[in-house]
This record gives C-alpha cells, sequence and structure tokens, in this order.
C-alpha cells in the first residue's frame, strides 16, 4: 500500500487569491520594524467587542496573505458578535493506492487552541505546538489587555513577515469582552511557523509563539532572540508570592563526647585454666556485674551473650 498527501486547493486558491486584494493591509518592506501603536485596552467600553473593521487596528481584521503557510478562516470580536468567513478551509485527503486503484479520503483535520494574553501575562499559552500536520487549525483566544498574533521569520523574531498573517490588534480590556476576541487559522505546511505579539515591548518581553519548531530551530532560541533583538537581554520575571527566607545560620558543631562506660564494667579480666589429660578443661574468671547483658544487648559492654555454665565443670566431657 502506498500513501500519500494532496490538497484539494483548486476550490481554495480562488478566494485566498481573492483575499490578497481585497484592501487588506499590507505590511511595508523595511529593514527595522516601526514601533506598532493601538488603541488601548482602557479606552474602549468594557464588555464591547469591536466592527470586525476595526479590529486590526488598519481597519481591516487581517493583512492580506500571498504565501501559502497559512489561511485565515474566520474572525471575531468576540461578545456574541457574528463571526466572518475570511477564507473557506481547505479540504486535505489522502490519497491511498490499492489493488492498483487510488482512493482520495477526507484527512479528519484537528483544532488547537492557544490563549493569548490574560492571566498568564505577556504571553501565549502554550507557547509552541508540535507536531501539526497540514490542514489543522489553530483558534486564538486574545484576552486582557490588547495583543496581536503576527507571523514573522525565525531570525527576526519581532519583525512582520512580508505577506505574513496579522490578526490586528484584539482588545480585551480586563477580560471583560465574553466570550473573548478569536481568530481562526488553517496550518498549510509541516515546516515550522513563527509567530509574535506587536503591541509595544510585548515581543521584546518575550511574548512569541512558534508551530512545529525544530531540533536546530528551537521556540527557546526564537524567544532569546526576541528578548536580545528587541528587548533588554533579560525574561520578564515572575512576580507575585512572598521573598524566600534567608538561610539560617549553620549550627555550631559540639566535640562528640565519648559514650560512657556501662556500669560495672572495669575491663576484661584474665582467668585462670587448666586442661586434663582427657581434653576436658577446668577454668575459672571472675565477671563484673555487666559482664553479661541481656540478651541482644551488648553496647559498651564486655562479655558476650548471656548464659549459665554446669554447677560441676568435670561434668562437661
Amino acid at each position: 500500500m502506498r500513501a500519500s498527501t494532496s490538497l484539494a486547493v483548486a476550490a481554495a486558491f480562488a478566494p485566498l487569491t481573492m483575499a490578497r486584494f481585497l484592501d487588506f493591509a499590507q505590511p511595508e518592506r523595511r529593514d527595522h520594524p516601526m514601533p506598532a501603536e493601538a488603541m488601548p485596552a482602557e479606552a474602549m467600553p468594557a464588555g464591547h467587542a469591536l466592527p470586525v473593521e476595526l479590529l486590526s487596528g488598519h481597519k481591516k481584521v487581517v493583512s492580506g496573505v500571498s504565501k501559502t503557510e497559512i489561511i485565515i478562516i474566520w474572525a471575531n470580536p468576540g461578545a456574541g458578535a457574528e463571526t466572518t468567513t475570511i477564507n473557506e478551509k481547505v479540504t486535505v485527503t489522502e490519497t491511498v493506492t490499492k489493488g492498483g486503484e487510488a482512493v482520495a479520503t477526507p484527512v479528519a483535520p484537528q483544532q488547537h487552541t492557544v490563549t493569548v494574553g490574560g492571566p498568564g501575562g505577556l504571553v501565549y499559552q502554550p507557547e509552541e505546538l508540535h507536531n501539526v500536520p497540514i490542514g489543522d487549525t489553530v483558534v486564538f483566544e486574545f484576552l486582557s489587555q490588547n495583543h496581536t498574533v503576527s507571523q514573522s521569520g525565525f531570525d527576526k523574531p519581532c519583525a512582520l513577515l512580508e505577506g505574513g498573517m496579522d490578526s490586528g490588534f484584539m482588545p480585551n480590556p480586563n477580560n471583560t469582552v465574553s466570550p473573548p476576541p478569536q481568530v481562526a487559522m488553517q496550518v498549510m505546511v509541516d515546516t515550522p511557523l513563527w509567530f509574535y505579539c506587536k503591541q509595544g515591548d510585548h515581543c521584546g518581553k518575550g511574548m512569541v509563539f512558534s508551530i512545529n519548531p525544530t531540533a536546530e530551530k528551537t521556540q527557546a532560541k526564537f524567544k532569546e532572540m526576541a528578548i536580545q533583538q528587541n528587548g533588554d537581554g533579560k525574561a520578564t520575571p515572575i512576580t507575585g508570592g512572598d521573598a524566600a527566607p534567608a538561610p539560617a545560620p549553620p549550627a555550631e558543631s559540639k566535640p562528640a563526647e565519648a559514650a560512657p562506660a556501662a556500669p560495672g564494667a572495669t575491663g576484661v579480666v584474665p582467668g585462670k585454666g587448666t586442661i586434663g589429660g582427657d581434653g576436658s578443661c577446668v577454668c575459672m574468671v571472675s565477671c563484673s556485674a555487666g559482664g553479661f547483658p541481656a540478651q541482644a544487648q551488648g553496647i559498651n559492654s564486655f562479655g558476650g551473650l548471656g548464659g549459665a555454665m554446669p554447677y560441676k565443670l568435670d561434668s562437661v566431657v
């Protein structure tokens, strides 16, 4: 059996091509990214979503996508507003050849959800997605305060990739927009994809995200470069909680004391004995009271285990 993956893109390229020219904002070609300016989240009325045409801060919800790496499927400003379809999803099929006949069967795509901002701070949660196949959908949920999902290259984490995806600013002041704003995109390649938040200095503080990073190009390295190139070189510190208490001073050690001798133990006293012609022996020894401690107790004592001797030694042969 031979399996291969093909994309049913014939019907999808038309809306994708049209989306490029529907007056979507296009990124300008520049050597250095310009600081992004967005409507402050506090300026929005609480609990109200912006209309779709204002979501990006550039009068459109998403920028045009000239690449086929990502397709923007739909966007929703939140607060129960109507969802706007940007492009139709591409159906991914798997062609299986069996018995000389090729049969194309649809592949069931998976949906991945990524939280943008919110209680976690300047972070995407999760920060990276692995093993995302072609055709899967990623839905971004925007929490407080006002963030973007903007595509970049690996080498310039905080610079908008020419022709790349850009959600635009999605305000949600203090998480008062419920349900939150969302943007859904479909992954069209199995190679690494890189994203960042273009709000102020968020990217320089490490607010970046990746899909299918590799062992050579990791999410950790991507984040490190974002902080080095556009921040102060330091990651955002973890806040909250009490400071760790100072370590206690080491206890003063005392010299070990010799264990007291067992009461009555006066050491080993040599005894006297004679051996008879038949091999029997007659011996005599004096032992202190502590010479024979209780069974299994012999610490710091002399002697052996408790026992008894016959009354008449000559009875032992």
